[in-house]
């Protein structure tokens, strides 16, 4: 029989992304994924600021800023009626350089900004990197058969797929990374619970996504070559979106009743967005349903544990649910690691659903409302005229269009601002007031504990969050008090912990605090001028004893 502390089922980013964070800490695991190989098809486009973040950690965030749309490419949203006619609206969105250009506000709130690049190039990266990674053993090509539960873990039975060839492999925990359709989830009889199903104009219901070539798109165009065209016209709607800034798209258009999804040409449809024909090589397309907002009863049970989509299926609509998949992966890898490592308490793996959960929830209602928005636009019948009627109608439309999608492409709070104000392993001060308010819209940056900590650029120029250890790490800020006592204990029950001193006076004013704690996953788990008198209750309380 193999054996390996952690199994992950399911090669997409989520598991990928828990493979190399858990690799990152040196902690053993198996991979198990159907396919032979990383998809060839696009999908999820944007890398949002926290995602970039963990990236950045695991020290391949300059790889995936090599691959997607380039430094100068137009990052605008842009709504037409066809490609080769009317502008009728756009949201201004910085391209890569001006996000990366010191001073910048994405390099303000943080120090990686968001990245336009096609999950289907990044997962490519992703799988390079575990290739090359000794403690994880890869299984592309094997299918995951079932488990069963045992005192000391978890027995579960994997398949090669081109050999037929099964083993069984004990591990600690399973963790099930594979999807909507998870075997995992089902196999543990866990409910979604949400929205789904309903049919409307554009982002709801049975969608075609295809991801097509025509370098003639750019001789047509009547704007620059923006990121995303939005068509808007009596004939449909769609949203298209350069990849690769040379010729490659992915669209997204509404599937009438009764087209064939499987049998169908798309390029009839591609045609009508453009507004003439022009030579288009159609590379792959597959259905999807839009309008999902869906999230388990449970994100675990004793030792298996479910991440990403095998726990919340989101529509597209503002890019959250890759990234959010990726917050699991973060939130779980320390946990895994310091559960095999022996430092954490009973209680802390268990609390990964207690954090994510409510977070995937948050998410999961500001994606569908901005579904919502997009799918309640109407278009006007006479939008194409060329009357001065025409031009009236496109612009009163294009500014209602852009009032109500603008904050799509933007949502800093869902980027920065996920909260774990609830969990057991966050400690506030009984003086410290009420959590702050988790808005979808605004990120305030705030050391309040069970939040993202606060990013600074410190005086040599470099960020704070690379000053983070892999365990724990100890801020102190100013003030008398060292806190050699909470170093001492955590060495004594060895707790992982990195002391960091500061004496920026600006840092001191961002924590509000001497002394801070900051998780294994950048969240604060705790901060004052002074320890507390039991510092071994508190070291208790953060590593997951009660």
């Amino acid at each position: 029989m193999t054996s390996t502390p952690i199994m992950i089922v399911g090669g997409g980013p989520v598991g990928m992304n828990l493979a190399l964070d858990l690799a990152w800490r040196n902690v053993p695991c198996m991979l198990v994924n159907m396919a032979e190989a990383t998809p060839n098809h696009p999908q999820g486009n944007s890398h949002n600021a926290r995602t970039m973040e963990h990236y950045r950690r695991l020290g391949i965030a300059h790889r995936l800023r090599e691959v997607g749309l380039p430094m100068d490419h137009c990052g605008d949203a842009i709504f037409i009626t066809r490609i080769n006619t009317h502008e009728i609206g756009r949201i201004k969105i910085p391209t890569l350089r001006e996000r990366l250009t010191p001073g910048s506000y994405d390099l303000q709130m943080g120090p990686e900004p968001l990245q336009r690049a096609s999950q289907m190039f990044v997962e490519r990266i992703l799988k390079d990197e575990l290739d090359q990674k000794d403690c994880v053993d890869l299984r592309f090509g094997w299918r995951f058969n079932g488990f069963d539960e045992t005192a000391e873990g978890v027995t579960a039975e994997i398949e090669n797929l081109e050999t037929s060839e099964t083993e069984t492999v004990a591990c600690g925990y399973l963790v099930g990374c594979d999807g909507g359709r998870s075997t995992v989830r089902k196999a543990l009889g866990i409910e979604y619970d949400g929205k789904s199903g309903e049919e409307r104009d554009f982002m709801m219901g049975q969608m075609l996504s295809v991801y097509f070539e025509a370098p003639g798109l750019y001789d047509v165009m009547q704007t620059d070559a923006p990121w995303q065209f939005h068509t808007l016209n009596p004939e449909g709607r769609a949203s298209i979106v350069a990849l690769d800034g040379k010729g490659k798209f992915l669209t997204w258009a509404k599937l009438a009743p009764g087209d064939d999804a499987e049998t169908m040409d798309p390029r009839p449809f591609i045609w009508r967005v453009i507004g003439e024909e022009i030579p288009i090589n159609v590379l792959s397309s597959k259905p999807w349903q839009a309008g999902l907002s869906l999230v388990a009863d449970e994100f675990q049970r004793g030792r298996v544990i479910l991440a990403g989509d095998a726990v919340h299926l989101f529509t597209p609509t503002g890019g959250f649910g890759m990234n959010t998949g990726v917050g699991d992966a973060e939130n779980l890898g320390w946990k895994l690691a310091a559960w095999h490592d022996g430092w954490a308490g009973e209680k802390l793996v268990a609390s990964y659903q207690g954090e994510r959960r409510p977070v995937a929830i948050r998410n999961l209602a500001q994606s569908y409302a901005l579904a919502q928005d997009k799918s309640a636009l109407s278009v006007p019948p006479n939008i194409e005229d060329e009357t001065p009627e025409g031009d009236r109608v496109r612009v009163e439309f294009g500014k209602r269009t852009e009032e109500a999608l603008a904050e799509e492409y933007f949502c800093m709070g869902i980027q920065l601002g996920a909260r774990y104000d609830a969990s057991p392993l966050v400690s506030v001060d009984g003086e410290a007031g009420p959590p702050p308010v988790s808005d979808p819209y605004v990120y305030t940056a705030t050391a309040y504990p069970g939040g993202r900590a606060p990013h600074a650029w410190l005086a040599d120029g470099s960020a704070l969050f690379d000053k983070f250890g892999p365990g724990f790490t100890f801020l102190r800020l100013g003030g008398t008090a060292n806190g050699a006592e909470f170093v001492a204990a955590a060495a004594a029950v060895g707790v992982p912990l990195s002391v960091f001193d500061a004496t920026e006076e600006s840092l001191r004013n961002l924590y509000e605090a001497d002394l801070a704690i900051i998780r294994p996953d950048q969240y604060v788990a705790w901060r004052g001028d002074t320890l507390p008198d039991d510092v071994g209750a508190l070291l208790h309380l953060i590593r997951g004893g009660r």
